[in-house]
């Protein structure tokens, strides 16, 4: 009976399910959390290679076909990747686009940033640099993947409620994450300490940290003199302890804001340069933050 059921059910065409679409995402960040979303389902794409500066880049032709065939893309916006709005409407004008920054909420932005310059608005490069990197705060990653859930599941009912509980899953493992990361830099909350561009309001704004001051504005922005001049006033009266450098840059300048002082040197990673793709690159990127900093601003 048992072959005979088994020959009856091979006979049997179930159908195929549709092919899941084709998804790319701009940033190891954002890969990984769509890649936490459709796990199990498929693979994104992503765009732009590890260890580049996003601010400025040329696809290369295999990059621009990739983003010609995508059927969803999922990018941070133009304030991180001000050359890709050009490029997705010239080569995916068909494609659904989600602009993740736009998602969040802006109405308390401005005041967290520096509550002693009332003149600072939206239009400020350091306003517009942390906003960039808004997912250094994982509040922030948790409706990211939540409206991820969403967009692919619109475009892909067949594997809604996957993605809807891969979502709910990184939302609790990043509760869990933001819960331990608390627990490792409460001891370090009150050190100093000089980034070398000014993008982890987010991170530091959520955990309690501040720091004195950034080598350079934004990724492209190199210091002046005076700047350095001025870093390394700060560094002296402030008493900082640490100076972060960052794997894709030159850490020369940070050598140099070093000298004569009893700083010493980190390393923050902020877009996951030396991490694997995947979905792993978003937690582990907080994750070895929260170390950096604990490791170089301890007593």
């Amino acid at each position: 009976m048992t072959v005979r059921l088994a020959a009856v059910l091979s006979c049997i065409t179930l159908p195929a399910l549709a092919a899941p679409p084709a998804v790319l995402a701009d940033i190891g960040p954002v890969h990984s959390m769509v890649a936490r979303v459709m796990d199990g389902v498929g693979t994104p794409g992503l765009m732009l290679p590890p260890g580049v500066t996003p601010h400025g880049y040329s696809m290369r032709p295999s990059e621009a076909d990739a983003l010609d065939r995508a059927e969803i893309v999922f990018w941070a916006g133009d304030v991180l990747t001000p050359w890709l709005g050009d490029a997705i409407e010239t080569l995916a004008d068909d494609a659904i686009t989600v602009e993740l920054l736009d998602i969040l909420p802006k109405a308390a932005d401005a005041s967290k940033v520096d509550q002693g310059d009332e003149n600072r608005g939206a239009g400020d490069p350091d306003l517009r640099e942390r906003e960039a990197h808004a997912w250094l705060d994982p509040a922030n990653g948790k409706i990211w993947l939540a409206a991820i859930a969403d967009v692919l599941a619109k475009a892909d009912p067949e594997n809604a409620i996957i993605y809807a509980a891969n979502a709910e899953a990184g939302q609790a493992e990043l509760d869990a994450l933001a819960m331990e990361i608390q627990t490792r830099l409460n001891g370090v909350k009150d050190r100093g300490f000089v980034v070398f561009h000014d993008a982890y309001g987010p991170f530091e704004d959520r955990f309690g940290l501040k720091s004195v001051g950034a080598i350079s504005v934004g990724d492209a922005a190199p210091p002046s003199a005076a700047q350095v001049a001025a870093l390394r006033s700060a560094i002296v009266a402030l008493r900082a302890v640490c100076v972060f450098s960052e794997p894709q840059f030159n850490s020369g300048i940070v050598k140099t804001l070093m000298e004569g002082t009893s700083v010493r040197a980190g390393t923050l990673d902020p877009l996951g340069a030396i991490i694997k793709p995947g979905k792993e690159l978003y937690p582990t990127l907080l994750r070895n933050m929260s170390l950096s900093f604990e490791t170089c601003l301890a007593e």
